[in-house]
């Protein structure tokens, strides 16, 4: 998980270069900061660090600076709001994908090939299951969702049979950010065996 001030970095410089993303044909934008660690900019990249942010504790100028920031956002959003959700769009067919191949990957080790590690997949959950956030997140971003969404009922119900509920599976200070009622896929884990 980012530290908040890696959160921090990615989501200023993201903002900076947003209306060039968006009107680009890349889904994954390199940003032009040379911090080596810093992910490539996308919409759901955007707005899980910056959900991660209103939760975490920050400087207080960076707090206002946070504030600015997503004034700038929305504006860029509301601007070019067709182009937002085209790429929206097609990030949501991109983590559609990595979610369904973890997912995919996750399934084949149950219940016949324990000799494969079955641990090694449900172990990974707790950093796959941001592909499943991000999703989330965006699926707020449209005027009329993409028809891609429709497959998310059909694998929540594939977690939920092998769901063991209990702790929030990221840092503590995120649990504010991400509620039991909307991200019930972050209290708990998959079954290991």
């Amino acid at each position: 998980m980012p530290t908040p001030e890696k959160d921090y970095a990615f989501f200023q410089a993201g903002v900076r270069e947003l209306a060039d993303y968006l009107l680009s044909g890349e889904l994954f934008w390199q940003l032009s900061v040379r911090e080596a660690d810093l992910p490539r900019l996308t919409i759901g990249g955007l707005l899980l660090a910056r959900a991660r942010l209103r939760v975490r504790l920050i400087a207080p100028a960076a707090q206002a600076d946070l504030t600015a920031l997503e004034v700038q956002m929305e504006a860029i959003r509301s601007k070019w709001r067709s182009a937002w959700e085209r790429k929206a769009g097609r990030e949501v067919h991109a983590r559609l994908d990595l979610w369904r191949n973890y997912l995919a990957d996750y399934g084949r080790e149950l219940p016949y090939h324990f000799h494969q590690s079955p641990e090694r997949h449900a172990d990974a959950y707790p950093q796959e299951v941001r592909w499943r956030v991000m999703l989330q997140l965006l699926s707020g971003e449209f005027s009329s969702p993409p028809p891609e969404l429709e497959a998310l009922p059909g694998l929540d119900a594939m977690v939920k049979s092998y769901w063991l509920p209990g702790e929030f599976v990221w840092e503590a200070d995120l649990m504010t950010g991400f509620p039991q009622q909307d991200y019930w896929f972050l209290y708990g884990k998959l079954k290991s065996s």
